[in-house]
């Protein structure tokens, strides 16, 4: 009676590598582990492990290299599975906006890990590189790619549709509504800070952007304009700061210093970046004023300003890993089924702190 229940439990644990190279846990072009450490995780004697790989190698699923190991192949089961993909910053190819990216790659390196796939990364944001990725899609090597944004859509985005490459564009900012990607209606969130604020009794509101030719700004003020119009309330063109940069300077604190100088301030700013809150805090400490006792101050993003929190910033959190984690599963879908599926929107969700105070 001893001899089934050893054959029982042997066929039990191929069953179970079996399942595990199928599913992916172990990915194609990549060794099993040892026969020892196979034998300790199957629970089964190293003798079992050779019978048991050697019946694998029959199905097809592994080849066995004398004094190398057990190669996992390709088969027909795991063709269409997500095991590799590639990983690019587009306009982040400087990474001079750590925050942002670093929060995107490591929702996309979570997502990788649930799906247990393996996730390579470039730096690099030269075109050359699309020719390569096109190849290795066609030979195998990866089965998509997921780009960190893209502000070059036609020069890196359109050959991988032609080739019939799948990928998808974590948190979009660039407005590319035919593409595959995750996003954040910037518009509607506009709104939302708008209406928050009129909740909290502010009338007279202003707003801190970039520049306008950049599509999330663009939108951003859009939907704030828009928010003020539909709640019948004025739009003071003085209290409108468009067009202030990225990089943190002295010069940035001045340029809002001026903006808090004039006449008849606004009782509360939305500021799109954290980093443009934590100067406008800067500027108004330097001239005494007071948030949010005298000026209060909601943002948008959750990520770029360190001191956003010890501040007491009131901000919509852009959902930057949830974006990461869902293009990983979009790229999933797509290679299992072989169709592109929908694009996904994610809300920001309100971090209320002390920066907005509530008027009579």
């Amino acid at each position: 009676m001893a001899t089934p229940r050893k054959n029982n439990k042997t066929n039990g644990s191929r069953t179970q590598l079996r399942e595990e190279i199928l599913n992916g846990h172990y990915l194609a072009g990549t060794y099993l582990p040892s026969a020892r450490e196979l034998a300790k995780s199957l629970n089964v004697s190293k003798s079992s492990v050779h019978n048991i790989l050697k019946l694998l190698q029959e199905e097809g699923l592994i080849q066995i290299y004398p004094n190398c190991g057990a190669l996992v192949l390709e088969n027909g089961a795991s063709r269409n599975m997500l095991k590799r993909f590639f990983v690019r910053p587009s306009d982040f190819g400087t990474f001079r906006y750590l925050p942002v990216s670093m929060e995107l790659l490591a929702g996309i390196a979570a997502g990788a890990e649930k799906k247990n796939c393996e996730m390579l990364a470039s730096f690099s944001d030269s075109g050359r590189m699309t020719d390569e990725i096109i190849a290795h899609c066609m030979n195998g090597l990866i089965q998509g790619m997921i780009y960190l944004q893209c502000d070059n859509f036609d020069g890196l985005i359109a050959p991988l549709e032609k080739a019939a490459v799948p990928y998808v564009i974590a948190a979009d900012n660039r407005g590319h509504a035919g593409a595959l990607r995750t996003y954040v209606d910037y518009r509607a969130a506009a709104r939302n800070a708008v209406r928050f604020l009129i909740g909290r009794g502010h009338r007279r509101i202003g707003i801190v952007t970039g520049a306008v030719r950049d599509y999330l700004y663009a939108e951003m003020l859009a939907g704030f304009r828009g928010a003020l119009a539909e709640e019948d309330v004025p739009l003071n063109p003085d209290w409108v700061l468009s067009g202030l940069g990225y990089e943190q300077s002295a010069d940035q604190v001045g340029v809002l210093m001026n903006f808090l100088k004039q006449p008849e301030l606004p009782t509360a700013i939305f500021t799109v970046r954290d980093y443009r809150a934590g100067w406008l805090f800067e500027a108004a400490g330097r001239l005494g004023i007071g948030i949010p006792g005298q000026l209060s101050v909601l943002s948008f993003d959750n990520h770029s300003w360190r001191g956003a929190e010890v501040s007491g910033l009131t901000t919509f959190a852009e959902p930057l890993r949830e974006q990461g984690e869902t293009a990983v599963e979009l790229l999933r879908q797509w290679v299992a089924s072989g169709k592109r599926p929908e694009s996904v929107e994610l809300k920001p969700e309100l971090v209320e702190r002390a920066s907005v105070a509530a008027l009579p």
